[in-house]
């Protein structure tokens, strides 16, 4: 079996021994690391693929996220109606944000990005009539359907964990396919894509929605885990902690924003036991990760299964009495 199966089959495993081994505040986190596990996919997507850094893939799951909590609370729409309609705005919003910044070069589309996500995040506060201003929309909740109870913390993993394999799955194979060959084209050189004919607007437009609809899916499953929307995850800090994750654990790599995003998790809530500041603390682990492991945790690994992999070939070639 190919190590990148092995590897899959080892992750589905532990997704699915996890709800059966820990207790209920383990799989909550679990949720939690999951659904930010899609928001840093989202990013890397962009980050990995094209070297764009975006500051509003949180505003894109803060869009899902408020559209669910307006619609189902405010309106009292049914639950899959609710959710149609959050990813189809957050696409629609993709694709006005991908317009405004497709022809942008990395600097300026960093600076976009936060542009565009500010101002969102100013709009959810000072629109108190819609939003609920700083105290945002409470009691958003999944729904029941007889004895089944969406709610319930591990329902609610199966489901989270359903989807996300699934989104990762899918990226897995973009990242295979030609157009994510063609991404990574346009990012070591994007005069030579431009004179062999690809078009390169167009590839940068498609991806950026891809990854802000990605980053929807994560917002539907903020708000539910939640139970409330509130400016909160539309801020600079959401942002930047997701952007921490990916760097942490290598936004080339696939599963890399998913490494960094547990770590990170682990890491808040093994330090939150002893101060306050954990903050302080994700912003040295960002830099000595700049510092020391630039590529992410997720390359670090690789490299070292090489490494070990190496000697191992070379003893069994010369066994059979071949050249090493």
């Amino acid at each position: 079996m190919k190590r990148e199966y092995l590897i899959i089959v080892m992750i589905l495993v532990a997704l699915l021994a996890w709800p059966l081994v820990m207790g209920n505040y383990a799989v909550s986190q679990a949720n939690r690391a999951m659904i930010y596990a899609l928001a840093a996919l989202s990013f890397s997507l962009l980050a990995g693929r094209l070297g764009w850094f975006s500051l509003c893939q949180t505003t894109f799951a803060g869009i899902s996220g408020y559209t669910i909590a307006i619609l189902g609370v405010r309106f009292g729409l049914p639950f899959p109606l609710v959710v149609t309609l959050a990813l189809l705005l957050t696409t629609l919003s993709a694709v006005i944000f991908g317009l405004l910044t497709v022809r942008s070069r990395k600097v300026s589309f960093l600076m976009l990005t936060l542009a565009l996500g500010q101002m969102v995040w100013a709009l959810s506060f000072q629109w108190v009539d819609v939003t609920g201003g700083y105290n945002g929309i409470a009691g958003v909740r999944m729904p029941v359907y007889g004895d089944l109870n969406l709610n319930d913390t591990r329902v609610f993993y199966a489901l989270v964990a359903t989807v996300t394999v699934a989104i990762y799955l899918a990226v897995w194979r973009v990242y295979r396919s030609p157009f994510g060959l063609l991404l990574l084209g346009i990012q070591e050189n994007e005069q030579r894509m431009r004179a062999l004919g690809h078009p390169v607007a167009l590839a940068r437009f498609t991806a950026f929605v891809l990854a802000g609809a990605i980053a929807g899916v994560a917002g539907v499953f903020l708000v539910y885990d939640m139970g409330i929307m509130s400016p909160s995850p539309l801020g600079l800090g959401h942002a930047v902690w997701v952007l921490t994750a990916a760097v942490l654990g290598g936004y080339r790599s696939l599963l890399g924003p998913a490494i960094g995003v547990a770590v990170l998790i682990a890491l808040e809530t093994l330090v939150s036991q002893y101060t306050d500041r954990h903050m302080m603390v994700i912003g040295v682990v960002l830099l000595l990760s700049i510092l020391l492991m630039p590529r992410g945790l997720a390359e670090m690994f690789e490299q070292h299964f090489k490494r070990k992999s190496k000697p191992q070939a070379s003893v069994t070639t010369t066994t059979r009495g071949e050249e090493p």
